[in-house]
């Protein structure tokens, strides 16, 4: 999802690097995707795009992006807190298949998802919380269902760990938190 606005979201990154980079957003919610085409505007050499459309719509995601990616190089789909809110994990890893299926080689899934086995029982409480204060929903995955989700793809070094830590640098450990983070690259 584009989630609200903030700073250093993922098109001024992008073209920051690389001015002409494309970067396409998909969100379920049309307030959030007006302050995001109000707020959000891309580098003259580049183009940031703004789709509605749900996750579990992958065919709808690819043909609206191919509008301005160019899907035949590749690309990277990040799906950062995404998955947690389709809460049937057999439709979770289609989504994720049907996505990568329709890339080439070379392109990457950059993925987060809550668990309980990282956070120990505050996370638990956090989530029973929400689940009961708040919609829609949401569900934690384990490491082997999370690790699903990057079949078929290699999966890079550090490989599946707390977000935290993925290339936490030369800053030293840092305190894990309860969510997995993997970046996949299909072969």
């Amino acid at each position: 999802g584009t989630g609200l606005p903030t700073a250093d979201n993922t098109h001024e990154v992008a073209q920051h690097t690389a001015p002409d980079a494309r970067v396409v957003y998909v969100d379920n919610d049309p307030i959030v995707l007006e302050h995001a085409r109000s707020l959000l505007t891309s580098a003259p050499e580049g183009a940031t795009e703004y789709v509605e459309a749900d996750a579990r719509d992958p065919e709808l995601i690819l043909r609206t992006a191919g509008r301005t990616l160019d899907l035949r190089r590749p690309v990277a789909v990040m799906m950062l807190g995404i998955l947690n809110f389709v809460l049937d994990t057999d439709e979770a890893r289609g989504i994720v298949t049907k996505l990568m299926e329709a890339l080439p080689s070379g392109s990457h899934l950059v993925l987060t998802h809550p668990t309980t086995e990282l956070g120990g029982e505050g996370n638990e409480a956090a989530m029973r919380f929400w689940n009961e204060n708040a919609t829609p929903p949401i569900t934690a995955r384990s490491r082997t269902e999370f690790a699903s989700f990057l079949d078929g793809l290699d999966v890079l070094e550090p490989g599946i760990v707390s977000c935290s830590r993925w290339r936490a640098g030369s800053h030293g450990p840092a305190p894990e938190v309860a969510q997995f983070g993997a970046v996949g690259r299909k072969p």
